[in-house]
């Protein structure tokens, strides 16, 4: 009788030794989605990286090439010991992020150069519910005279030839569940000769914000611009505030 109960002893003191090593290399809670910004934070981060533009074009000082935008990435992922929600989506998605750098063209110049001062990307909140991943970082070439088209003329080069374009690239993210919009931004420049400053560059962001569903039946023919604008939003960024922009 002895010898059984010390045998059921032993196997109580071994089920919650293992049970309590069990629990302790359980993994940590998942990061918290509130450590989202929301998608209005990133577009006024975009107009705050309005100067870029400028201070880039006499020698191409700002620009950043998608090498080393791939590799920052890579070192940033590899040197983290604990993980954001942000950190755990960028792991979750970074092979479409890079596939989205490396093929990424527009109509106006080879969309390899970016913009920014921390990161040409953000994991963001569209609303209270949805996810967003805002790409705030194409950039487009010569600045437009204002002179000779109206603003609203202008931003619709900038949506056909570098935002519009630049959607093929996102193929990558096909079939993904969790993200439900894209932004994707340009920033491009504009002189006003009417205004007594020939030379001067104003510069200016178009975000275009569009479900990643759209996106995609857009990329394959199945949706037309018309029918992605539709259900888009436009928002145009200057030195002075950030509006939604109508079409």
């Amino acid at each position: 009788m002895i010898y059984k109960h010390l045998l059921l002893l032993s196997f109580i003191v071994l089920c919650t030794t293992a049970h309590a090593q069990e629990k302790k290399h359980l993994p940590a809670k998942a990061p918290l989605k509130n450590d989202l910004p929301s998608l209005q934070h990133c577009l006024t981060a975009d107009q705050q990286q309005l100067p870029l533009f400028t201070k880039n074009m006499p020698g191409h000082t700002q620009e950043h090439d998608v090498n080393s935008i791939i590799l920052d990435i890579e070192k940033y992922i590899d040197s983290l010991h604990t993980r954001t929600y942000s950190d755990e989506l960028l792991n979750r998605h970074f092979y479409a992020l890079r596939h989205f750098f490396l093929t990424t063209t527009n109509q106006t110049t080879v969309a390899a150069e970016f913009f920014y001062a921390d990161a040409p990307y953000t994991f963001c909140m569209y609303g209270d519910t949805a996810l967003a991943l805002h790409i705030g970082a194409v950039k487009d070439d010569d600045p437009y005279d204002l002179g000779k088209m109206t603003d609203k003329h202008i931003a619709a080069l900038a949506l056909q030839h570098c935002l519009l374009p630049s959607l093929a690239a996102l193929d990558s993210f096909s079939g993904v569940t969790d993200i439900k919009y894209i932004a994707l931004s340009t920033y491009y420049g504009c002189t006003d000769p009417r205004e007594g400053a020939t030379g001067a560059v104003m510069p200016l962001c178009l975000t275009l914000v569009a479900r990643l569903s759209d996106i995609e039946l857009y990329v394959a023919g199945q949706l037309t611009e018309k029918g992605l604008l539709a259900n888009a939003q436009l928002y145009l960024a200057d030195a002075g505030d950030v509006r939604q922009i109508g079409w």
